[in-house]
């Protein structure tokens, strides 16, 4: 992001009522991304939050080059010993399913069967961390969060990415024509 960026993104500014200091770390507004996964693996954090991770990467339109960062766990239980609701688990189940297919990977239920969300975050880098650097369209949708709406909740959905990414066949490179060259010890400069 650049002062141009910068600038688009001022133009929204109240100078009167606004407030300065404000985190660029809520990630991604709402609406439609082409992003790339950029990395997914089990990660955890000092404070011992304990999830499954994923950096989406935007790359084309007016944020290409911004990050979208999504940690997703599946502890039954809060750091304060509440229940985590129903809801919330069986959301990100789906989501980790839906990206994962998305990326060519099968994630079945019986991941989410493990002991505990330790061995799920494990499993889940197991089968999607291999894939990285696959392609997928993201849509952020936001709603009020009532305890803190400066940082409102944010839902995911993927589809499948609308860029299509063209890999060469084994064997080509976009560096030959086909013609096989022939090197001897002579063609050698040293």
């Amino acid at each position: 992001m650049g002062l141009q960026d910068i600038a688009n993104d001022l133009k929204n500014f109240d100078a009167k009522n606004d407030k300065i200091n404000v985190s660029n770390m809520n990630g991604l507004p709402a609406g439609e991304y082409e992003v790339m996964v950029e990395n997914a693996e089990h990660k955890v954090y000092k404070s011992g939050f304990d999830c499954f991770a994923v950096t989406l990467n935007v790359v084309s339109g007016d944020r290409a080059g911004q990050k979208e960062f999504i940690n997703t766990s599946f502890a039954e239980v809060s750091k304060n010993g509440k229940p985590i609701p129903d809801f919330v688990l069986d959301r990100n189940a789906r989501m980790v399913m839906k990206l994962g297919a998305l990326m060519g990977v099968t994630v079945s239920p019986e991941v989410f069967l493990l002991p505990n969300e330790t061995d799920i975050h494990e499993k889940l880098n197991e089968l999607i961390h291999p894939e990285i650097g696959k392609l997928v369209h993201l849509t952020i949708k936001t709603r009020e969060n009532k305890k803190d709406p400066d940082n409102p909740y944010k839902e995911y959905e993927f589809d499948e990415a609308e860029t299509k990414v063209e890999t060469p066949e084994a064997g080509e490179t976009p560096f030959s024509n086909g013609d096989q060259i022939e090197i001897d010890d002579e063609d050698l400069p040293f």
